[in-house]
């Protein structure tokens, strides 16, 4: 059973919560941000909310290349903000949920930041806390699990504290088990597997900078041993590694090999419009 506070997470009277994302960016980076997403500013709503986060996961990568060239990256939302609007590139969920919550918060939605734990596949066995950062939103007499920063993940935000949804890459189920919510992907009729855990209980920006840095450097992370840049589509997902490109329709995945080293460097450009320099000077 679900504890009857699980949901009364403590967000600001008017716009924001204690965990909401500092920034010194402004209205003028807000708007070239909404331009990069082709979503004109409105009101805060369920819809716009809805809108913004399909736009955001078929515009802004999933990716870890600087990770990968060990350029180091800043805690800092700026940096992500010139990151995916300047240079067209993407991040990882630390980058995409903190610009994405600054947005939010900025537009006036009620934002706070939650902790996850990521299903370790290999080992079998839960993240540490602060593995991964999702967003909780209020809106509209409602709650709201948002995710831009997870890769393949759900499209619309998912009502709190259960539910499940379908779209195009599959199947999500939130379900509360104890005091967290476990978030499950199935792509194959009732084969569920594990994606992440997270509670409720809202989160400071400065608490996730430890694991913020270990994704970066750590050997046991699951972000220095490969290389990825993944993109949502209206039909499905394309990817592209150092070896392929991947597209992937339901469960369904063509792969194409790349013949030359640096084929791959020049798809992220003409594919995926990205900008400035890439590889380990990129920085």
């Amino acid at each position: 059973m679900l504890n009857p506070s699980f949901l009364e997470a403590p967000f600001g009277p008017s716009r924001s919560s204690p965990a909401s994302v500092p920034s010194a960016l402004g209205e003028a980076e807000l708007g070239s941000f909404l331009e990069l997403l082709a979503v004109k500013r409105e009101r805060p709503s369920l819809p716009f909310l809805r809108r913004l986060q399909r736009r955001c996961l078929t515009t802004v990568a999933f990716e870890n290349l600087d990770i990968h060239w060990k350029v180091p990256i800043p805690f800092d939302v700026r940096h992500a903000w010139e990151k995916v609007v300047r240079r067209r590139r993407g991040g990882y969920c630390y980058e995409l949920n903190g610009l994405f919550g600054w947005a939010l918060d900025r537009l006036g939605f009620a934002v706070a930041l939650l902790s996850g734990k990521v299903w370790r596949k290999p080992t079998r066995s839960w993240g540490p806390e602060y593995d991964h950062v999702a967003l909780h939103v209020r809106i509209d007499g409602g709650d709201y699990l948002v995710d831009v920063g997870y890769g393949d993940s759900f499209r619309t935000p998912l009502p709190l504290p259960s539910a499940e949804r379908s779209d195009v890459s599959g199947a999500y189920r939130l379900s509360p088990d104890g005091g967290e919510l476990q978030l499950d992907h199935s792509i194959v009729p009732g084969h569920w597997r594990p994606l992440y855990r997270v509670s409720l209980r809202p989160r400071a920006w400065s608490e996730f900078a430890g694991m913020f840095h270990w994704h970066q450097t750590s050997p046991d992370s699951p972000f220095t041993n490969h290389t990825v840049f993944t993109l949502a589509r209206p039909w499905g997902r394309s990817t592209v590694t150092e070896r392929y490109r991947m597209e992937t329709r339901g469960a369904r995945t063509v792969r194409h090999r790349y013949r030359h080293k640096d084929e791959w460097l020049e798809e992220l450009r003409t594919r995926f419009g990205v900008k400035g320099p890439l590889g380990p000077h990129a920085g």
